[in-house]
This record gives C-alpha cells, sequence and structure tokens, in this order.
C-alpha cells in the first residue's frame, strides 16, 4: 500500500477505483466499502484508491471539538492496508479546502488528478462545501463526468441500531464494550508504556502495571473495571483493566490500570497493547483496601469466567 499526498503527483495506469471517507475506526460498516473497492478492482485488474483527510474535519471547522478517535492514525493505515488497498491518497484537511464545492472537487480530484474509472461512495457520506456532495448529487449530476457510480447501501446489525463511528464513541464512553466490539467487528484497544506507580496493589496482593497511554487522540473508555486480553511479548495474556481515579485511596487524578493474571514480574518501561473486553463493573470507593481485595477476588473470577470463552 502506498500514501499519496494530494500535493504530490499520482501516476496510476490502467483501471482505478476510488471510495472516499476519513474511515475512523474501520468498523463493520466501513469494512463493506473497502471489501467491495479492493474486491472490484481485482476482479478488474486495476487499483483500488482510498481517498481521506487529515486533520479531522470536525477539528478544523469547530476550535471547541473534542472528538477522540476509535483508531490512531498509524493504527488505522496499518488496518487499511491488511484490508488490501492499494493507494491512500490523503488530503490535507484546511478552512481554504472546506470550501471547495462537490463539483470543484469532482472535477480537480477526482478527475483531473485521479482519472477514477469508478466512485463508491457510503450511503450517508457527503462532501464538498455545506456537504452539498453525496450518491444523490452524483446521480443527477453523472452527465458531467465519466466515471461509475455506486452506493453502498447501510449495514445494520439490528433494526435498533445502525452502525457509525459516533454510535461506537457513545458506547465506549458509557462502557458498553460488547456492544462497540460487535459493531467495530473487531475488539476495542488502548496501548501504553508502563510507568511507576505507588505500589498499592502490591500490598493487597494485586499489583498492577500503571499506564501511560500511547493515544494519538484516541477515546478512553469511562472509568470502570474492564475484563481484557494484554499483548506483551508477542504473547496473550488474560487481565483486569481500571480506569479512573481511585477513590478508595483518595485518587485525584485519573489513571489507567492493569493487573495481568500469571505475571511475576517487572513490567517497567514496557509497552502493552489493552484489548477491551467486557466491563465487569463501574469504579466504586471502598471502606478499606481489604474490602476492595475482596470485590477484586471477585472481580477476577468473574474475568476469567469471561476470558474462558476468549482466545487468550
Amino acid at each position: 500500500m502506498k500514501i499519496i499526498k494530494s500535493t504530490s503527483k499520482i501516476n496510476i495506469k490502467g483501471y482505478s477505483i476510488a471510495t472516499i471517507g476519513y474511515f475512523d475506526g474501520i468498523h463493520l460498516g466501513h469494512k463493506k466499502i473497502i471489501t467491495e473497492l479492493v474486491t472490484q478492482a481485482k476482479l478488474k485488474k486495476g487499483k483500488s484508491i482510498l481517498i481521506t483527510f487529515w486533520p479531522h474535519p470536525k477539528t478544523v471547522l469547530d476550535k471547541n471539538s473534542n472528538i477522540e478517535f476509535l483508531l490512531s492514525k498509524n493504527d488505522k493505515m496499518d488496518y487499511l492496508e491488511k484490508e488490501g488497498i492499494d493507494f491512500i491518497y490523503l488530503i490535507e484537511f484546511t478552512k481554504e479546502f472546506s470550501k471547495i464545492k462537490a463539483e470543484s472537487f469532482i472535477q480537480q480530484y477526482l478527475i483531473k488528478k485521479l482519472n477514477i474509472n469508478k466512485l463508491i461512495i457510503g450511503f450517508n457520506h457527503s462532501f464538498g462545501h455545506n456537504r452539498e456532495g453525496n450518491f444523490h448529487y452524483l446521480e443527477n449530476n453523472k452527465e458531467k463526468f465519466d466515471f461509475k457510480i455506486q452506493e453502498i447501501k447501510k449495514k445494520e446489525i439490528n433494526k435498533n441500531f445502525e452502525i457509525s463511528s459516533s454510535s461506537i464513541r457513545k458506547e465506549i464512553l458509557t462502557g458498553n464494550l460488547k456492544k462497540a466490539n460487535n459493531m467495530l467487528g473487531y475488539d476495542f484497544f488502548i496501548t501504553g508504556n508502563v510507568i511507576k506507580g505507588d505500589g498499592i496493589g502490591k500490598k493487597i496482593g494485586y499489583p498492577t502495571a500503571n499506564l501511560s497511554l500511547i493515544n494519538d487522540g484516541k477515546i478512553i473508555p469511562g472509568n470502570g473495571v474492564y475484563v481484557c486480553k494484554i499483548l506483551l511479548n508477542k504473547k496473550y495474556f488474560g487481565g483486569m483493566l481500571n480506569i479512573g481515579i481511585r477513590p478508595t485511596v483518595d485518587g485525584k487524578e485519573r489513571r489507567v490500570e492493569i493487573h495481568i493474571f500469571g505475571i511475576n514480574f517487572n513490567l517497567y518501561e514496557k509497552t502493552l497493547k489493552i484489548i477491551l473486553i467486557d466491563k465487569i463493573r463501574d469504579e466504586s470507593k471502598f471502606n478499606s483496601l481489604e474490602e476492595l481485595k475482596t470485590q477484586l477476588i471477585k472481580d477476577e473470577i468473574s474475568s476469567i469466567k469471561i476470558l474462558n470463552n476468549e482466545k487468550v
């Protein structure tokens, strides 16, 4: 996969097919579009092009926007490469770019720069100034360009909700990891470096690794205790993750701490990938460390039961 900035020249010979979007999270709805894109490109012995933007449009258009991502930029690119995309066409999103009308975008980028043969677009995707460009716009103006268009219909899990990056973010913030993971099509994860903690967990038989997250603006789940898998030295371990202020010990700052089952060696300065499976409970204040330990024993039992149904 090649990443090409829109300021650079691109020379794709033969058939090419493209799609447009930010694709945060590469969730099941995104995968439907990407699979169609890659499959059709291969059938035509051509190239697949994913047109995307950086930074996120909302962060440019609204300075007060506090959008948090489902995937970091690097992780997103890794996922797209695994999906078989040939080219990532990266456009810098600026206020000036946001004023480009849909017709100008089509002429300048899709026709003049990329010379695509076909465009695949998601059912709810819009582009151009005031979001005027969508499938209906393309359909109504198709005589102005010579590439084919195809709309991908929405993919639903059930009748109650549709898949979207914003709905997945809401589920993660409320700790509903099961629902979020079902929509993503994989388990949400965070990555962090182990830093020195205060050793309270070790005193009660539940040593924890305090994490400094490598998030690149990535969303962090709501406070609580989660069952998770941990990738360490190319091996997976089971464990429990706590996110919160630790009210039992009068904590003030929000911390992310992990207890890994079966690990008794120093993890300091190690980098851990934490794969969140489900939320066990909300964060609570206990009357003593002994009371906290009793609850942690219950949490561990619950976690192991859940992990027994997972491949660890």
